[in-house]
Parts: C-alpha cells; structure tokens; sequence
C-alpha cells in the first residue's frame, strides 16, 4: 500500500523571529496548516536567541529605514495585538560619530531619515553628553539619536509570534530537520525532512545562518556566510538608568545598552573568518572592554557576568535577500539580514505573507532580490555593526 505523504500550502524552514513572523502573518492572511520546520527543541534557538535585542530604524538605505518603520509600528502594538507582556522598551539608539567623513555621512542620512517620518536628531557632542552623562567625548565630533529605537526582548517576541501562529493553524515541527527538497525539474515541490517528505507548492527559506546550504538544495547561490559576535554583559551597576539608550560608537564599532540592572557590551572582530562557531572567546572580551572603557570610563569598576556568541548571516552588501528565487518556482527567500533581522522580523513577516497570498509586498522590495548581485545593482548598507 502506498503511504499518504504529508502536504502544507506552505512550508518555512526555521523558526527563527524571522519563520516565526512569516507564520503569524501568513495565518493573519487566511493561510492555514503552514508547517514550519525547526531542528532545535524549541522557536528562537539560533541567531534570534542569541542577539543584542536592538531594534532601530537609523539606517543609510531609504529602503531599509522603511522596513524598520513597519516593523516598528508593529513593536508599538505588539503587547495588545499579541497578548503579552511589554517586549518593546523605546529607550532611543545614539550614534556617536568621531570622524568628519562618517559625521558627514551620517548628518545626511539623518535628513532623509526625517523626510520618512523619523524624528531623527543631530547633536552637538555636548547634546550627547546631555541625553549620557557617563560618556567620555574626547574625540566625537557630533552625534544622531532615534527616541523611537530602542530595545527588545528576542525569546518573548518569538515566542509570542509562534503562539499566536498557532493560534491562526500553523504547525511548528520542532526537533524536525530539512535534509533537501523535492523537486519537479527547476520547480520546488515539497521538502524532504528527518521524519518524512511533505509535499507543498511554496517554500520558505529561513533558515538564518544555514540558508545558503538550503538553497544549494535547489541549486541556488544564495551569499550568506556566518559571522561569529560577541556580547559581554557587566553585573548591575548603581549608575545605569532604565531610559539609558542603546549607545553605539562609530570608531570603535562598541555598542552598548542596559541589559538585567548592568551593560551589555557587543563588538564584532573584523578579523575573523566566518564558520559556524558559536562558543564563547574570552580572549576576545579585553578587545571589547578596552573601548567600551574609553567611552564610559565607569566601566572600569565593572565585573563581567557572562558572555555569549552567536552568528550574523551576512551578504555583500549588508542587505537581506527577500523574494522568490529567480527560475526556482515554489521557493521564497528571507535571508542574510547581516545582523538586522530580529529588528526587521514583524514588517518582514508581513511583506513576506502579501508577497506570497498577493502576489507583491506593499513595499517595492526589488532592490532585495537576489538577482541584484547577479546584475551588479546592490546598494550597500553601511550602518552594519
């Protein structure tokens, strides 16, 4: 007798903020059984569970600040809309900028923040100062600040996303590995997993850090590679306020915010190669401190509680990859946020899910094709930290 396999109108690959919100607006468009596939015990165990929980709209690409945007809109209602408790804390982004190259950079990239409807801020070193009085400002030349960024918690959001998903008839499959795809010649027809194949007309690719390797299976290039960050968190100090804004320095690439009473401090190593390694390097912590130091010099009486690493999926230009890949039909690409992915994962979800019930985004996401890197029209995106 010939077994029955399993079928879904959709399936994700991770369960991700980024699976997780696709799913949620996939339900809230009428979608029903989306199956999504997580390897780990339980939503959020990769990259989302692991990142610094900023969220910010301050970046150079107009395209880019209006993901945020909505993603932002959606933070503001997230509690009423989803049921939980507050997860979104709106303490500001502070840029502080130390040469005259970036200050100029940044002070035009704030004006067309503001012609988007953020109320984008340029001070005077004195004025950042004024908003951290902590900072040493030896050297800064001037600063941006966002009231509207700010801070979330990554397990909660996702968490969240994945109730209320369920909620709306996904199915989440954890402890389930994609190991390839089916496929009808170019066409994706379905996804061969740990505990059978499900037979489904559309796949998402959300796999975070392993999305090239997922969509090699359907003989894809897709340019993500990993990239290991650190985050070092200090035990409470008396100094730190709860408003205190998520402080990142441009020289140094430090950045820094509230995080259980202490500070967590985060820095990428410029020098490392990527790979799939997410332990901790200790080595690396005096790197992160020294600077972190120079800018609040409190720091110095600090004690570290504990460290951890995880991995950004990055492109070339520090853009994600949204959209169908181009002569794969049934497969859909949301990918290589390059450490923004968590901030943009409600307005993704929900340009991912119009996309897809629609068949276009309310944003033009042309720009986020993967095609760009074929045709040489990438924008590069240089507010990466």
């Amino acid at each position: 007798m010939t077994q029955t396999r399993a079928t879904a109108p959709v399936v994700i690959i991770g369960a991700g903020c980024i699976g997780a919100a696709i799913a949620y607006h996939l339900g809230r468009r009428g979608v029903r059984d989306v199956v999504v596939l997580e390897r780990e015990p339980v939503s959020g165990a990769g990259s989302t569970g692991k990142c610094a929980g900023g969220i910010r709209q301050q970046f150079s690409t107009e395209l880019n600040v209006r993901i945020s945007e909505l993603s932002v809109r959606h933070y503001e209602r997230f509690e009423a809309e989803m049921g939980s408790g507050p997860v979104f804390f709106p303490v500001g982004y502070l840029f502080l900028l130390s040469d005259e190259a970036r200050w100029a950079a940044f002070q035009a990239q704030a004006a067309m923040q503001r012609g988007l409807g953020l109320p984008v801020q340029t001070l005077t070193p004195e004025g950042a100062g004024a908003l951290v009085p902590q900072l040493d400002l030896d050297g800064v030349l001037g600063a941006t600040f966002c009231s509207t960024d700010g801070l979330g918690n990554p397990h909660e959001i996702t968490q969240a996303f994945e109730a209320q998903a369920r909620a709306l008839g996904a199915r989440f499959r954890f402890g389930v590995e994609a190991t390839g795809l089916l496929r009808d010649g170019r066409r994706v027809t379905g996804v061969q997993t740990s505990e059978g194949d499900i037979v489904t007309p559309l796949v998402v690719n959300a796999a975070g850090a392993w999305a090239a390797a997922v969509a090699e299976w359907a003989g894809v290039d897709l340019p993500v590679l990993p990239y290991r960050r650190h985050c070092f968190v200090t035990k409470p100090m008396a100094w730190i306020d709860e408003r205190l804004p998520m402080v990142v320095d441009m020289k140094s690439g430090v950045y820094m915010h509230r995080e259980s009473g202490g500070l967590l401090l985060g820095l990428a190593d410029r020098d490392e190669s990527p790979g799939f390694d997410t332990s901790t390097n200790w080595d690396f912590l005096e790197r992160v401190v020294e600077p972190a130091m120079e800018r609040i010099p409190a720091l110095a009486e600090a004690e570290v509680a504990h460290g951890w690493a995880g991995l950004y999926e990055t492109t070339p230009d520090h853009n994600a990859v949204l959209g169908p890949a181009e002569g794969v039909p049934g497969l859909m690409l949301a990918n290589g946020f390059s450490g923004h992915g968590f901030m943009q994962a409600p307005g993704v979800g929900q340009l991912m899910a119009e996309w897809i019930v629609d068949g276009r985004p309310s944003l033009d996401l042309t720009p986020l094709r993967l095609e760009r890197f074929r045709d040489a029209r990438t924008v590069v995106e240089s507010n990466v930290i």
